[in-house]
């Protein structure tokens, strides 16, 4: 069983990068170096500790992030590997908001990718500390002096080189500290390292990058400041200080290399995360909300003696193991035989184990406290996202923020009867990734299946088919349109119907007028007199809002509509609720063709991450697609990213991914959420309102 460790003796990071810079390699270098594993594995023969699934091991990619832990002279460091392929974005995201620290992983002959830069974003716009280690430097090409302009260029920011490489490429055999000026060299097997002098020839180097270093360094504090300027050369420890109090404020970003392959550098690595990297820091507010009272918002500090919380950033479902949700403690401690509170579901449920996972296996653990990271075995309802706390202080921190999807299919059974093993698949896969949505949209009548991306929904689908021998059938999804009217009008309608015994009778008068976007739907009633007695005027708005759901072009949902009851009539003995909604649901489709009909469609806001070469063809695509460039973002440097932010009609961009990817050489990517509803007319809305005509024949022929 593990020993426990307090907050201050814990470091948590996620290894994050470009796809293929080796991020799970480090990982599996930092534990055999760590003894954590006997054997180095690899991605070639499917053995790497983090890649266990079956689909990361044919594809050679990872697709989950996975855990590892090392012990490191009295101190915890806690490592996620997380996937570099856009599809599996949600992994590295939820991953991020669980750790204090970045290890960012960049290739020693391609520098900056664009994972790369948009992972630097992501972590600029949360204020994420970053640790930059450059792979591969035992790589034909590797140039460790490139990589570090490359970087200065692309990402900007205050960068600083801890260390340089003693040798490139073939001739790589260690890395020299600038800090404590020595040169690390691995011993045997690599476990260990030869720790010896900078080489004479070398030392001129070593001095420039220590002075340099010493400068970055002293912009901590007014201290550090005066003695640099005062021309007093800054101690190791002085120099390390200053690297600390910036990397903790991501001010600046420590940069180091290594070969994980070759397992060089890597007990550097360890040793930089844990002198730099911050703990999770005591005292942190995290700000959330009651658990019955979203509105009123609470404050949690980290405190290792608090009451109870901790937040589910990642859960797996294994089919023979269960369920293992990965928390982070935020407050007090979770112990095994407990009982504890799901504040988001609001359901009790039983600590029975508590762990802490390297890949797959499991190493028990005495208590999970304050700032650490660990995995609760077989809970009953929580999924990712949610909140546990202390069962008599429930709160809800909603921290993990996921990205929406941008991909989607349309799901149907190949034969009847199996919807409900495709249901119950697709929702354990959704539990266990909030990125993937699966559910029936009433709007389109069609179940829908999104992720990020044509690779994600194709593996999940293949793993239905291999698993459960169940065929689908995917397409395209419809478009939830809607429709709206543009003007005022008038309409009445009178219900009278005779039929032996108590008749049907009622009559109203309506107005109505187009609301604002977004709106919605109003009702107002001003009736005066009595005309229409106050019991039939629940009918009367249950009638309007029944005919607001099939529009008079196309059947759509209408939306964006005020309307107001100012008139009517009743019988004393025919009146009666049913009566009032038939008239209600009648008026409101006569006024709705007076008052200008049009139908609108869903504009989606999109971000796209591409090279400045591509921009050219990106802009004209967009236009093609009836899109709206509102701007674009540019990085510092000519090697820089760009970042254009347009609004595109949701029809035109169903499955953007796949002609984004073709256009650019998988070099680029995007991001996307809904907007707004905006009109359509023309050729457009001809052309969508005959398809649905079609949509809704089929459908009656069924």
């Amino acid at each position: 069983m593990l020993k426990e460790y307090k907050a201050d003796q814990i470091r948590n990071v996620a290894i994050i990068g470009h796809g293929g810079t080796g991020k799970s390699t480090v990982l599996e270098a930092m534990l055999f170096v760590g003894g954590k594993i006997d054997k180095m594995g690899s991605a070639d023969s499917g053995t790497l500790v983090s890649d266990f699934d079956e689909d990361e091991k044919d594809k050679k990619i990872s697709i989950k992030s996975s855990m590892g832990f090392v012990e490191f002279e009295d101190v915890k460091i806690n490592i996620i590997d997380t996937p570099g392929t856009a599809d599996f974005i949600g992994e590295t995201r939820a991953a991020l908001q669980a750790v204090e620290a970045a290890i960012l992983v960049v290739d020693s002959v391609d520098g900056v990718q664009i994972e790369t830069e948009k992972a630097w974003r992501f972590l600029t716009e949360n204020n994420i500390p970053r640790i930059i280690f450059v792979n591969k430097m035992d790589k034909e090409r590797a140039n460790y002096s490139k990589v570090i302009e490359n970087i200065k260029g692309s990402l900007g920011g205050s960068i600083a080189s801890l260390c340089v490489p003693y040798g490139e490429g073939e001739t790589f055999k260690g890395v020299m500290d600038t800090v404590e000026l020595k040169l690390y060299t691995p011993k045997g097997d690599g476990r260990d390292v030869t720790v010896a002098d900078i080489p004479a020839d070398q030392k001129e180097l070593i001095e420039l990058e220590r002075a340099a270093l010493a400068e970055l360094a002293a912009e901590a504090t007014d201290e550090l400041i005066e003695k640099f300027l005062g021309g007093e050369e800054l101690s190791p420890d002085e120099i390390k200080t200053g690297i600390k109090t910036q990397l903790k404020n991501a001010k600046l970003t420590p940069v180091i290399c290594g070969s994980s392959q070759k397992v060089i550098g890597i007990k550097n690595l360890i040793r930089v995360i844990k002198n730099y990297a911050p703990a999770p820091e005591i005292g942190k507010v995290y700000k959330g909300h009651e658990q019955s009272h979203p509105e009123r918002e609470v404050e949690v500090k980290m405190d290792e003696a608090g009451t109870m919380v901790a937040v589910v950033w990642k859960t797996a479902i294994d089919q023979y193991a269960g369920r293992f949700n990965y928390v982070k403690v935020i407050s007090g401690s979770i112990n095994p035989e407990s009982e504890i509170l799901n504040a988001t579901k609001n359901t009790k449920e039983r600590v029975t184990k508590i762990c802490a996972m390297i890949g797959n296996k499991q190493n028990e653990m005495p208590k999970l406290s304050a700032g650490d990271i660990g995995v609760l075995v077989k809970l009953d309802k929580t999924t990712t996202l949610d909140t546990l706390t202390d069962p008599k202080a429930a709160v809800v921190l909603p921290i993990i923020k996921l990205p929406q999807p941008v991909f989607s299919y349309a799901v149907e059974a190949a034969k009847r009867g199996e919807e409900d093993k495709i249901g119950q698949f697709l929702n354990r896969i959704a539990e266990e990734n909030p990125t993937i949505k699966y559910g029936y949209v009433a709007a389109t009548s069609e179940s829908v299946l999104s992720g990020m991306g044509d690779m994600q929904l194709n593996m999940i689908l293949n793993q239905l088919k291999e698993k459960l021998k169940i065929d689908v059938i995917t397409r395209t999804p419809r478009v939830a349109y809607r429709e709206t009217i543009t003007k005022n009008a008038e309409a009445q309608y009178k219900h009278k119907k005779q039929s032996g015994g108590h008749g049907q009778y009622g009559e109203v008068h309506i107005r109505v007028k187009p609301l604002e976007r977004g709106k919605g739907f109003e009702f107002v009633d001003s009736i005066v007199g009595g005309v229409v007695p106050k019991q039939y005027i629940p009918g009367v708005e249950k009638g309007l809002r029944e005919g607001l759901e099939e529009g008079v072009l196309a059947k759509f949902p209408v939306v964006d509509v005020w309307v107001e009851l100012y008139y009517g009539s009743y019988h004393d003995v025919d009146s009666s609720e049913m009566a009032f909604k038939i008239a209600a649901r009648n008026a409101i489709k006569i006024a709705l063709e007076k008052a200008g009909p049009q139908l609108l469609e869903p504009i989606m806001n999109v971000r796209i991450y591409a090279d400045k070469e591509f921009m050219g063809d990106i802009m004209s695509d967009i236009t093609s697609r009836r899109g709206r460039v509102l701007g674009m973002d540019s990085s510092e440097g000519s090697s820089g990213i760009q970042v254009v932010r347009a609004l595109v009609p949701e029809s035109e961009m169903l499955r953007y991914s796949t002609d984004l990817r073709a256009m650019t050489s998988g070099k680029a990517t995007f991001e996307m959420e809904f907007s707004h509803y905006d009109p359509i007319s023309g050729r457009e809305a001809d052309k969508v309102i005959e398809e649905r005509k079609k949509f809704l024949e089929e459908e009656a022929n069924k």
